[in-house]
């Protein structure tokens, strides 16, 4: 059994522990509300382009060839572009979307015999990967916090440059996607060949129900978008996986505090329990030893 000392020692180990999560979870909360403000920030950017984009198509600007448009026949190599966490202690969060990754790897190489290139994104996924013997066709850290526009612009550029050098016949993209402020989920969409979000058709038309004047004209402007459609894409899923991992993180140490919460009150409970049995030993020795003088 346990001794009193031995409690205490455990009880001290607890909460400095407690205090080291509790001290995380507010730090991810803040990261976490830091990443939501740049995400609600750049929304009405992307949603705005979206919907030039939508208003161009509207006049069979598509019809124009564009090669981030074409669809290769028969594509044989394709590169994934995964986006993990450069830290742990977020629960499910980097395990998530490396089996999502991998996942979607092996149904494009088991199941339909194509060549798969992993492109990744955070130290996790590099550790994990190296582990496991995945070979990988390049890394780099997450920026996190210090992630601009001008960043994922350049991971953009290599991107689509790979594309429409033929190094690769499609792109995809393996990130956490934001479903709700308290859902997120590991998804992997198509990037390359871009198809544009198709949004309410009558409501674009009602709205673009206007003749506008294009200068050079709508074909060469809805090329010049299509880039900046790929760059802001990578941008946003950048952030929604930066937004998806300090949420976990903050969901996992809230779990570890409470957790140490419960385990110091059940040690003290213990530790109650040995005190008071001590003192009722040291109670039954003395009566015994006065009874035995008498």
């Amino acid at each position: 059994m346990a001794t009193q000392r031995d409690i205490k020692k455990r009880i001290q180990s607890v909460k400095s522990t407690q205090k080291i999560t509790r001290t995380m979870e507010m730090v991810s909360t803040s990261k976490m509300k830091k990443m939501q403000n740049r995400l609600s920030r750049s929304m009405p950017y992307n949603n705005k382009l979206n919907k030039i984009i939508e208003n161009l198509r509207q006049t069979g600007v598509e019809d124009v060839f564009d090669p981030l448009l074409q669809e290769r026949p028969n594509p044989s190599r394709i590169l994934v572009l995964l986006i993990a966490g450069n830290r742990g202690l977020c629960g499910g969060y980097n395990t998530n979307v490396i089996d999502k990754a991998l996942e979607i790897k092996n149904q494009l190489t088991i199941e339909e015999g194509k060549e798969v290139l992993l492109y990744v994104i955070g130290k996790k996924a590099n550790s994990y990967l190296k582990f496991v013997g995945e070979t990988m066709y390049k890394y780099s850290d997450n920026m996190e916090d210090d992630l601009t526009f001008s960043d994922a612009a350049d991971l953009g550029n290599e991107l689509i440059n790979l594309f429409v050098t033929g190094e690769v016949d499609e792109v995809y993209i393996s990130y956490t996607h934001i479903i709700s402020k308290a859902t997120q989920a590991a998804t992997t969409e198509r990037l390359l060949p871009l198809k544009p979000e198709t949004g309410n058709i009558e409501e674009t038309a009602e709205e673009f129900n206007v003749e506008y004047i294009f200068e050079p004209n709508p074909y060469k402007i809805f090329s010049s978008l299509l880039p900046l459609y790929v760059k802001m894409k990578i941008y946003l899923s950048i952030l929604e996986s930066a937004f998806s991992e300090q949420f976990a993180r903050r969901v996992a140490m809230k779990n570890a505090t409470d957790a140490a919460t419960e385990m110091i009150r059940d040690l003290t409970v213990s530790y109650n329990r040995v005190r008071q049995a001590k003192i009722t030993t040291e109670i039954t020795e003395i009566v015994g030893g006065a009874a035995a003088l008498e």
